[in-house]
């Protein structure tokens, strides 16, 4: 009698504790794989799943992780979650911690206000702003921006222009100029993500005004993402920098410049700086007050 041939696709050899582990690790990064692709959030949007090749079907990746990652994938998702290979299959691995240690390498740049949080501040800041979240965040917003905020309680709108010119361990760096007073003020500052916000730490080199900006994290909302021209509202808390010292509330509008054929990031933010220094407020009655008022002030839609 014949031996029975199966048919089919051969069985895999499958390894549960990988599996396992690739749940606890998606679930700490804050990442999807079942239906909802057009998540931002959903590992087909993210740039380091793609380039290691991994599963592009739902259904494969929940069937890794509930039977077990099939052995000529250990490897793969290893490399992508930035861990050995060895310590992805082992049942003694503390994945949780593990994964931590690789976020959170310590290279000086971490957040230095973290006093009284203990281990809760840099944990989940090195979650929310891993380094190809940054990259891909970077790449989104690299560019010269032209703001207008207005004051909580005057009508003038002013004008800003911000450069977000570089990506570094955990954050965006960027620049900026306004002119107040008939004095004029740049800043340097730092982005970066804390759940679905992004937050701005900036400082002006007189070192007298320090301020804080809050607006939502396009890569959380894929309808801002697309938006072209691309731009962002937000809320900002800075120093008076009078003698009363009264803090001050705005609100502000930045829409992304197209680049000119020919010039550079810093050409185009040199020629804003000018711009700002030659017309650093639109008051009432003048042709541009109105539209640009409505801009500023009026609710997002596609937050609302």
């Amino acid at each position: 009698m014949k031996a029975k041939i199966p048919s089919g696709r051969p069985s895999l050899n499958r390894n549960r504790v990988a599996g396992e582990h690739l749940r606890i690790a998606l679930k700490m990064l804050g990442k999807k794989w079942r239906r909802d692709v057009e998540d931002t959030r959903h590992v087909l949007n993210w740039e380091s799943w793609i380039a290691c090749g991994l599963p592009r079907s739902p259904t494969t990746i929940d069937t890794d992780i509930r039977e077990g990652i099939p052995e000529n994938r250990i490897a793969d998702y290893a490399h992508c979650l930035g861990i050995m290979p060895e310590l992805f299959i082992s049942p003694q691995t503390d994945m949780v911690k593990v994964l931590a240690d690789s976020l959170s390498t310590d290279d000086g740049r971490t957040p230095s206000m973290v006093l009284g949080y203990k281990e809760a501040f840099p944990k989940r800041y090195v979650e929310h702003n891993r380094q190809s979240y940054m990259q891909e965040l970077f790449a989104l917003m690299n560019g010269v921006y032209r703001m207008h905020y207005v004051l909580q309680g005057v009508e003038l709108i002013h004008r800003c222009t911000v450069w977000v010119y570089d990506v570094e361990a955990y954050r965006l760096l960027l620049r900026g100029r306004f002119s107040m007073f008939g004095a004029e003020n740049e800043f340097n500052g730092n982005m970066f993500r804390w759940h679905n916000n992004l937050h701005v730490h900036y400082l002006c080199q007189n070192e007298m005004e320090l301020g804080y900006t809050m607006t939502v994290d396009p890569l959380r909302h894929n309808l801002v993402k697309r938006r072209s021209p691309f731009w962002l509202k937000g809320q900002g808390l800075t120093d008076r920098g009078l003698a009363d010292n009264i803090p001050i509330i705005f609100t502000y509008r930045m829409e992304m410049l197209p680049l000119p054929d020919g010039m550079t990031h810093e050409g185009l933010w040199r020629q804003e700086c000018k711009a700002v220094l030659e017309q650093p407020f639109f008051p009432p009655g003048s042709p541009e007050h109105g539209a640009l008022w409505a801009q500023v002030l009026s609710p997002d839609d596609l937050l609302s």
